[in-house]
C-alpha cells in the first residue's frame, strides 16, 4: 500500500467514525427505558419494547464497526496493515475502503464463509 492510499484510507476510517459517532449518539437516545403504562396512540408498550430491541441491535451493530474501526486507524501505520490474516497477500484497496476494518481479502473471506 502506497503512502497516499494509506493517507487517503485515513481520511476514509476518519470520516467514517465521524457518521457513527453521530449514528450512535442518535440511537442511544432511543434506548432508554420504556416506562409501564406508557402508550402513544395505537402503538403499544409491547410494540415499542420491540421497537426499542431493533434499537438496540442497530446500535451493537454500529458500535462493533465504530470499534473496529478505531483500532484499524491506529494500526494504519503498521507495517502488515492491508495484508490478510490468512493468506499473507495484500488486501485489495478497494475492499479496504469499502470496509477498512478487513482483515481477510475477499478470496479468504469467501472460503471462510464455506
Amino acid at each position: 500500500m502506497t503512502e497516499a492510499q494509506r493517507q487517503e484510507l485515513g481520511r476514509n476510517i476518519r470520516s467514517d467514525l465521524v457518521s457513527l459517532e453521530k449514528e450512535l449518539n442518535a440511537l442511544e437516545s432511543q434506548l432508554k427505558p420504556i416506562v409501564p403504562d406508557c402508550s402513544l396512540g395505537d402503538l403499544l408498550r409491547s410494540e415499542m419494547m420491540h421497537d426499542q430491541e431493533v434499537q438496540h441491535r442497530a446500535f451493537t451493530e454500529a458500535k462493533k464497526r465504530y470499534n473496529s474501526l478505531h483500532y484499524a486507524l491506529s494500526h494504519l501505520e503498521d507495517d502488515d496493515f492491508g495484508l490478510c490474516m490468512e493468506c499473507d497477500e495484500p488486501i485489495a484497496f478497494e475492499r479496504l475502503m469499502a470496509l477498512p476494518e478487513s482483515k481477510l481479502c475477499i478470496r479468504c473471506a469467501k472460503e471462510s464463509r464455506l
